[in-house]
């Protein structure tokens, strides 16, 4: 049992370095200034543990962002968190706070969403890494067309966008059940959002409680 565990974590770490230096090389070229979207949760935590390995290598300038969007209780833990886990690398670190107001009937989560969106895509960087793998893409593509956005309208997150900054995205092709054994084996730690669990947000409800049906049938 504990080979197998051992094998699965081993095989996890290379997956997740195969994938992180391959799309270095394809898009990042050396001594670019690289920021991390990073939220403290297990997904971009993985994210920034993987480019901090690969930094020197690849002459990476490593920096890490954190949008403190202020709606948990928690939210100054958070930030508390990520601020320690870049200190602790060598990585530096900015935050930004968000005053977050409803408008236009949207949530409070969607409106933190789009600022976050704007905040990361406004960088001082070359290249902004973003911890989205392959879950979060089937769960987008599945929401759109749950909202009715029929095939025509449906739009997958890219790997990489070309900007200023550009977007990359290096895990995109991996299940977040290869994230785990790499968190575990590296020793990794993360926080828990608690609305992730919350069943009223869309996203949770397909996640947590339709995704696993349509697995077990497929």
């Amino acid at each position: 049992m504990a080979n197998s565990r051992n094998s699965t974590r081993a095989e996890a770490e290379h997956a997740v370095a195969t994938a992180i230096s391959a799309a270095l090389a394809a898009h990042v070229p050396p001594c670019s200034r690289v920021a991390v979207g990073l939220s403290g949760g297990m997904d971009s935590m993985v994210l920034l543990d993987a480019l901090v390995l690969c930094a020197t290598s690849h002459s990476l300038r490593l920096s890490a962002i954190h949008v403190h969007h202020g709606i948990s209780s928690n939210a100054d833990a958070w930030a508390s968190f990520c601020a320690e886990q870049c200190a602790s690398r060598g990585v530096a670190f900015a935050e930004y706070r968000l005053d977050l107001e409803r408008e236009g009937g949207q949530s409070l989560e969607a409106i933190a969403r789009g600022a976050r969106y704007r905040i990361l895509t406004a960088a001082d960087a070359d290249v902004v890494a973003l911890a989205h793998h392959a879950d979060d893409q089937a769960e987008t593509l599945l929401l759109q067309l749950l909202r009715g956005a029929g095939p025509r309208g449906v739009s997958a997150m890219p790997a990489y966008r070309d900007g200023r900054p550009a977007l990359l995205r290096p895990l995109l092709g991996l299940p977040r059940s290869a994230l785990t054994p790499y968190a575990k084996s590296r020793d990794l730690a993360w926080i828990e959002d608690e609305s992730n669990a919350d069943p009223r947000h869309k996203r949770n409800a397909l996640r947590n409680e339709i995704s696993p049906r349509i697995a077990a049938h497929f």
